[in-house]
């Protein structure tokens, strides 16, 4: 019983987190409850009446039996302990997990951290409970003018705003021309 109502309180807050005109309508069936669709929505999760991650999509199917959302064009962004922005990515879907808040970002992720620093990856995951955005697969990281950090992964700790690359890190230096 109690976890259906936390899958009802968490499809209720994001019908409530829906900030943009919605559309209604339902998807295919895959369950004994359809899943819904919705068009141009924002989610946010709060903690301490601070926005902690907010989600925008331009859909969105919300499958209540598996408590996740299927994303669709994504921007997403986190705050650090003190509330301001840590880290902002941008994606082609995503797949959030209605009960953690926990995220996927794939196909053509680009984000950008709270020093101004940009990366590309081809997926991102956010672990709520670790307060860790980080990826396994090649990344790479633009610093300023001719400078590229790559490596075989990242992790980004949101709170603390600390970055580290993982599995084979190099640094390259691009002449200007």
């Amino acid at each position: 019983m109690g976890s259906s109502r936390r899958r009802a309180t968490a499809v209720r807050r994001l019908l409530v987190a829906a900030v943009f005109a919605m559309q209604l309508a339902v998807a295919a069936p895959s369950s004994a409850v359809p899943p819904l669709r919705l068009e141009r929505l924002t989610f946010v999760a709060t903690h301490e009446a601070a926005a902690e991650i907010r989600v925008q999509a331009d859909s969105a199917v919300i499958d209540d039996a598996a408590n996740k959302a299927q994303l669709e064009r994504v921007d997403a962004e986190w705050a650090d302990a003190v509330g301001r922005p840590s880290l902002r990515v941008r994606c082609d879907r995503g797949e959030l997990d209605l009960e953690t808040n926990d995220l996927l970002a794939s196909g053509n992720v680009h984000g950008q951290l709270a020093d101004g620093r940009r990366f590309v990856a081809p997926t991102l995951r956010y672990d709520r409970t670790r307060d860790l955005a980080y990826t396994r697969e090649p990344v790479e990281i633009l610093e300023g003018a001719g400078r590229v950090l790559r490596g075989g992964g990242l992790e980004y700790h949101v709170k603390d705003r600390k970055l580290r690359l993982t599995s084979g890190a190099k640094v390259e230096e691009r002449g200007t021309q």
